[in-house]
Order: structure tokens, then sequence, then C-alpha cells
């Protein structure tokens, strides 16, 4: 460690107790890059540091010199000086050897980093559900561009950058945002329980909006990713790497084609593991929506608990500290009885009995539950117990019975109850238009089959001619039902009654190639 702390100096002020201040030097220099300047004075850079922190006192006063961690930080090669001889008009000005001062490149690459990463601290992340839609039109046209005759590499190229850039933004923010949701779920104590009941409201919205997108979007992304892969997307990634490739000094022009084409073919992988599954793991986005799911629980279970508090008269949570505090105070005065008889009054847990025969009613030989097994009699035990020992008999265990027997009887149960089921309904549709007081007496079949057409067409409404029509749920049968004439009844005998109703007109037609 030490030997890598002596070779990147340039990163020593992050483990400094002045790492603050120093942060607020760099902070004033990167923002004078900002703005295309070029050098700040000492005074200059002392100022704007002071207005950094006129908002905080206690640190304002804290302040060390900023001329020593301006030295600091040149020895550490962060930052790069020159002298000032601008505003040098007397001989003791020359003397206090004024610096101007400006980021070293590799100062300030290391300073925007750090500023990078405490930026993706505090975001949040977002699912943006809107990135979805891009990705797939961005998907959709990497598959038009690269099914060409003539397909421009170039314009490959570019619509594969845009979906790989739009993918890597998506996963980055998602990543976040699971990041951020769960340190928010995490935490063991809710202090301000309005807040967390409207922040509740909005991330349920939030997720749930986002898995509509997700379950929308993830089947047509699929089926583009295998289209793209089918067209040869993989083959001409070498190609495409060719076109823009870099040089680099010292490395030959072939070796950076692969390794860019070996970059691009892990964004592709990437994008893949998204939507696609694997055979040793689950997609990407499967993943995310369980986490979401599971978020969306753990919140309903949260508000559940708050409610309970809210609306209960008695405190779950005080009651068990008020039982610990007895236990403990039992604990510290040494009533051992006092603990068990409070253990055994608030859990109902009593001690293990002597469990056997049972003695007979004038022995009066009942065991008290303070008594140990030591200080009591023997406990009883049948004397069928002592010759045979315990019941269950050793040996093979059962075969367990085969179903296939019990699945054959079944299927032909059916099978005959389908032939009579069908049997019937020719028989009611042999008939013809026909009306119910010529019916006559019904078997059971063919009750079964009337009574099911009759209460299907009388749900549905009238049409012209007061005539009804319905169709049964498997399509077989066709039901038109005619107008009864003024005042006509009609009686139809089943099995189990007769049933009285008016002298519709039933007609069925037989579809054959309905199924059952």
């Amino acid at each position: 460690m030490a030997a890598f702390g002596g070779r990147m100096k340039i990163v020593a002020y992050l483990n400094h107790e002045k790492t603050l201040f120093y942060r607020l030097v760099l902070d004033v220099l990167l923002d004078e890059e900002a703005r295309l300047g070029v050098h700040l004075s000492t005074e200059q850079i002392r100022q704007r540091v002071q207005d950094k922190l006129a908002s905080e006192p206690e640190l304002l006063e804290a302040l060390p010199a900023v001329d020593g961690l301006l030295e600091d930080l040149y020895g550490w090669r962060n930052v790069d000086r020159i002298h000032n001889t601008r505003y040098t008009t007397t001989p003791e000005e020359y003397l206090q050897r004024d610096h101007l001062y400006q980021l070293t490149s590799a100062g300030a690459r290391v300073h925007r980093e750090m500023t990078r990463i405490d930026e993706d601290m505090s975001d949040a992340g977002s699912l943006q559900a809107s990135m979805l839609p891009e990705v797939l039109a961005s998907l959709a046209a990497l598959l038009r561009a690269i099914r060409e005759e003539d397909c421009d590499l170039s314009s490959t190229l570019g619509a594969f950058r845009r979906t790989t850039e739009g993918f890597v933004r998506l996963s980055e923010d998602a990543k976040l945002f699971v990041q951020g949701l769960g340190g928010s779920l995490a935490s063991e104590e809710i202090r301000d329980t309005e807040a967390f009941i409207a922040y509740k409201n909005v991330v349920v919205g939030y997720l749930q909006s986002f898995t509509v997108v997700l379950h929308q979007s993830a089947a047509p992304i699929v089926k583009l990713i295998i289209q793209l892969e089918r067209a040869g997307l993989l083959a001409r990634l070498t190609e495409m790497a060719a076109l823009e490739a870099a040089p680099v000094l010292g490395v030959s022009h072939e070796e950076v084609v692969l390794r860019d084409a070996q970059r691009m073919q892990q964004q592709w992988e990437g994008l893949r593991r998204w939507f696609v599954a694997a055979s040793d793991r689950p997609p990407v986005a499967e993943l995310l929506l369980d986490r979401a799911s599971d978020a969306i629980a753990f919140i309903v279970m949260t508000i559940g608990h708050i409610n309970d508090q809210r609306f209960r008269r008695a405190s779950r949570t005080a009651d068990l500290v008020a039982l610990a505090g007895w236990f403990d105070g039992f604990d510290r005065t040494g009533g051992g009885r006092d603990t068990s008889a409070l253990w055994r009054t608030a859990f109902g847990s009593y001690s293990s009995r002597h469990l056997g025969h049972p003695g007979a009613f004038e022995d009066d030989c009942d065991t008290g539950p303070e008594v140990g097994w030591w200080q009591s009699e023997p406990a009883p035990v049948s004397a069928e117990l002592r010759s045979r020992g315990p019941r269950a008999h050793t040996g093979t265990p059962p075969r367990v019975r085969d179903p296939r027997r019990a699945k054959s009887l079944l299927a032909a149960r059916q099978q005959q109850e389908h032939a009579a089921t069908e049997a019937a309904e020719r028989s009611l549709a042999d008939r013809g238009p026909v009306r119910l007081s010529e019916l006559g007496q019904l078997d059971s079949a063919e009750a079964e089959v009337f009574l099911t057409c009759l209460g299907l067409v009388l749900s549905t409404h009238r049409r012209s001619r007061g005539i009804r029509r319905a169709r049964t749920p498997d399509g077989r049968l066709l039901i038109t039902l005619g107008p009864a004439a003024e005042g006509a009844a009609a009686a139809v005998e089943l099995r189990g009654g007769v049933l009285s109703t008016q002298d519709f007109e039933l007609t069925l037609l037989v579809d054959e190639r309905g199924r059952r």
C-alpha cells in the first residue's frame, strides 16, 4: 500500500485530514477551467474558497492557509504554477513570491472523476420507461440497416451506437434506482410516517408504470435481438469497428480493430442478457421486475404495520418491551420461579408432563408442573409398549399405488360421458324445429343438454320477431329459440320432475368442428 501511495501521489489528498479543503481548492480551479480560464492567483483562489464557505461559518473558521494547501497540491502534481509578476510594483510584493495556479492534466482528470462519483452517489437514479421504446426503435432501425442489399456500414454503426448508448443509460439509471430504493426500504425505523406514506404512493405508481412498459416492450425487443443475430450482426462487428478505429502508438491497426470489435460484442452481450434468458440465469429485466414486485410488497406490508400501530389501542411493540423489562428485573433479583411463571403465563408454554399410561383415579398420582422428573414417581408405561415396543412395524414400506389404472378408468368414464352427451345433442338436433310441448319425456343426458341450452339462450336478448340465439361455450351447438304463441304453455317431462314453461320453439344445430 505504501508503494502504491508513493506512485499515486496525485490522489494523496483524498486520504488526508484536510481533504475537504483540498477539494474546495480543486473545485475552484476546475470551475475556472470550465469557464475557459487559464490561471488564478493565490488571493483569487482564497477569495473564492471563502465565498463557497460563506454559509458554513464553522468550516470557514477552520479554513487553513490557502497558500499551504496549494503548496501541498503542487507537490502532489495536482496543480501547476508559474511565478506571478504581473502586479508586483514593490520589492516587498516581489519577495512574497505569489504564483498563478492551474490544474495539471492528470489532476483535472482525477478531480473530475471524483466529482462525477459524488454526483452518482447522490443520484437516486430512475427507471426510465421512455428509454425502452427508444431502445426498441433503435433496434428496429439497426435491423433495417443491416438487411439492406447495399448495406451502409456507417449507418449500421451509427444505429448500433445509438442502441448501446441508450441501453447503457437505461442500465446505469436502473442500477442506481434499485440501490437507492433498497437503501430507502432498508431503514429499520420510519421517523416520519406521513412522508413514508407519500413516498409509498409515488413509488408504487412509478414502479407499476415501469413494469407495464417493460412487459409491453420486452417481447418485441427479444424478437428483434434474435432477428439481428440471424441477420449476421455479430459477424459484421469487425467490419464496423474498422471504420473508426483510432490509431494507437505501438499497437497495430488489426489489434485496435479486434479490441474495438470485442468491446462492441460485450456491449451486445450485455443488451442480450437484459432481455434474453440463458440456461443458467433468467434475464436481467425479469430480476428487475421481481425487485420491483418485492419493493411493492414490502411497502404494502410496512403500511400495514403503520396502520396497525395507528388504529390498535394496544401496541405489540410496547407489550414486548414491557415484558422484556419484567424478565430483566427478575434476572437481576434472582427470581427464577417468578421468571418461569411469567414465561408460562405470557407464552402458554408449560414444562413437559409425565406422559404414559394414565394411573387409576384412586391412586391420586397426578404430578404438579413444578415437580421434576427425578423427584416424582416413575411414569407408568403400558404393558403393550413394554412387550412389543413401538407400534410402527419394521420392514419394507408398502408399495406406492400405480395411478395408471385409475387414470385409464377415469379416461374411459369421461369418454362414455362425452359419447352420451353427443348422442343426446344429436337426438335433440334431429327433431328439427320443435315446440317444447312436443318433446315428450327426456332421459338424463337429454335433460342435461336441454336445460343447459335453455339456460344459455334465455340469458340473451331478443332479436327481431322475438327470436333468441346463442352458442354453447365449446362452439358445438347453435341454439335458436322462437317465441311462444300467446297463452301457450308446455310441460317437459324430466326424470326428476316436470318443467313448466312457455311453449317456445327450439332448434339445435350441431357443428361437428366444435370441440369439447
